[in-house]
């Protein structure tokens, strides 16, 4: 594990978690340029939000600790936009309904009732947001509403062959289907698999070391309203040239939580809106991306008019960690050994609106070219406690960002368009939960624990590759256990012991749709929700 070294320029309360949708940037006009803070106290108020005039000074003291002349970061020059405007950008961004993070406070309470500030005293917190109903509970950002196949059918995947009966492939070849999964262990995928609308792909349900897919990539565009969890997707050299990890070009409301994404031969995680389609209310949650394939290695684009990407790690990608343009809500998140480019803001002429939040941005060996790159005035960005750590010093400290170091981009206290409400932890408690809990974390598999051990050297171990083989893992995706999932003798995708524990009928395949609790939930989302833990916020 990393050491930590204490961070106190951005003070939080003890137990504070910030509620994005209770917040009021005003909070922070007063201290909007860093370089020339000297507030009074810097205290918190009730709420724990950051007192008037030291939000940004070091332990609360007058001074501030950041300049405005930008220091070590890149903002532009070099090759850090080097991969191309990537398509026409958001003209707008649109919000998907609940709270956003203007000065109206957020349904959850998770900071003080009116989000504003104090002059002194001692601030609390508040307790985690209490979540709407949404595709499961702790589902956040722009796709929190995605609804998958719920009322629909039920899949049983039953082998790991690339195409037929009681596969993968063939379960998603209709739209509107739960897939559950009756055997772990790795898919070898032939061609690209393409997902269709409304289906739930409950990963979680696979026993032993879950689902791996190697082989080529996926496709999600027009896939509406679909859940992804718990999946591992690994394209390596072997896919198809010139494609994605993950791709997406049109469609709407799609969740994908607790992924691991990487060896894409484009993009790993690419959101990119084709000319004339629409594309929005996405999310990725506590997800890896990671080590997409040089020549063309990059973490993906971010083209959408709404994207939330959450408590999730970016790592030994070239560029693009990601490139930001349209809408895009960037929130406890942990980039690490790019090479040419880190975060890109926008790198286009067309508008773009951006919210980040609680992140870090930590070079690694590799690490040679800007941090925030590319940044232009159409980009509108509103940017909170996230930290550079340069000195590749194996201990996790830093210093704060502040409002030079985002270049030409047009620095914001509040942002123009309502963003959804996400809970937000400070960076460092942040840094530690992506450690644990980013990617398919139920059993990590070998790739994962490669990287993260990279992660852990925090500067000092890192590197891009060309070809997956070089890592040496067995069986190139490493060994993934296989298990024996539980009985379901109706087929209904509810293990028994769990239907009889819940009252409900072993022997009835018709229950799965009925709803035994009126919470909005069938029994059947009910089931695969049980079997992980809550995400971060989820009460």
């Amino acid at each position: 594990m990393p050491r930590l070294r204490s961070i106190s320029a951005f003070s939080w309360p003890s137990g504070a978690h910030l509620s994005l949708g209770a917040l009021s940037l005003a909070a922070f006009s007063a201290c909007s340029d860093p370089g020339d803070v000297s507030g009074a106290g810097g205290s918190q108020g009730s709420g724990g939000l950051p007192g008037a005039g030291g939000a940004w000074a070091a332990g609360g003291a007058g001074g501030g600790t950041v300049g405005t002349g930008g220091g070590p970061l890149g903002t532009g020059g070099g090759s850090g936009g080097d991969l191309g405007a990537g398509g026409a950008p958001s003209s707008g961004g649109a919000g998907s309904g609940g709270v956003g993070t203007g000065a109206s406070s957020g349904s959850g309470g998770a900071t003080g009732s009116g989000g504003g500030t104090a002059s002194g005293g001692s601030g609390t917190g508040g307790a985690a947001p209490t979540f709407e109903f949404g595709a499961f509970p702790g589902a956040q950002g722009f796709g929190r509403n995605a609804t998958g196949a719920r009322g629909g059918d039920v899949y049983h995947v039953t082998n790991l062959n690339d195409s037929g009966a009681g596969s993968l492939r063939d379960a998603i070849s209709q739209p509107n289907r739960t897939v559950v999964f009756e055997v772990g262990g790795v898919i070898h995928l032939e061609t690209r698999l393409v997902f269709q609308e409304n289906q739930t792909i409950a990963g979680q349900t696979a026993p032993g070391g879950g689902i791996t897919l190697y082989g080529d990539g996926t496709s999600f565009s027009a896939a509406n309203n679909t859940i992804v969890r718990y999946l591992r997707i690994r394209m390596g050299k072997i896919g198809e040239s010139g494609k994605d990890t993950i791709t997406m070009a049109s469609g709407h409301d799609v969740i994908w939580d607790h992924c691991s994404l990487s060896w894409g031969r484009d993009g790993n995680f690419d959101l990119n809106r084709e000319s004339g389609a629409e594309l929005y209310n996405l999310t990725l949650q506590d997800s890896i991306v990671a080590q997409g394939l040089q020549t063309h290695s990059t973490g993906g684009l971010l083209n959408t008019s709404g994207v939330s990407v959450i408590r999730s790690l970016y790592i030994d990608n070239n560029s693009r960690n990601p490139k930001a343009n349209g809408t895009v809500q960037w929130v406890n998140n942990v980039a690490y050994n790019w090479v040419v480019s880190g975060y890109i803001l926008g790198d286009t002429s067309g508008r773009s609106d951006g919210l980040m939040v609680g992140s870090w941005l930590i070079p690694g060996p590799e690490t040679n070219g800007g941090t925030l790159s590319s940044p232009t005035p159409s980009y509108n960005i509103v940017a909170i406690d996230n930290w550079y750590d340069s000195d590749k010093d194996g201990v996790l400290d830093g210093r704060l960002l502040g409002q030079g170091d985002y270049g030409t981009a047009n620095w914001l206290t509040e942002p123009l368009i309502e963003f959804p409400d996400v809970p937000a932890m400070p960076a460092a408690e942040a840094f530690a939960y992506v450690r644990e809990h980013a990617g398919t974390s139920l059993w990590r598999d070998a790739v994962d624990d490669y990287v993260m051990a990279e992660l852990d050297s925090l500067g000092q171990e890192g590197a891009t590759i060309s070809d997956e083989v070089s890592l040496g893992l067995p069986g190139v995706v490493g060994d993934v256990p296989g298990g024996t999932a539980p009985a379901d003798v109706d087929r209904d995708g509810m293990a028994d012991a769990w239907e009889s524990s819940a009252g409900l009928d072993p022997s009835d395949p018709e229950d799965r749709n009925l709803d035994r609790n009126g919470d909005g939930w069938t029994n059947l989302e009910e089931y695969i929700n049980s079997l992980v833990p809550l995400p971060y916020g989820a009460n």
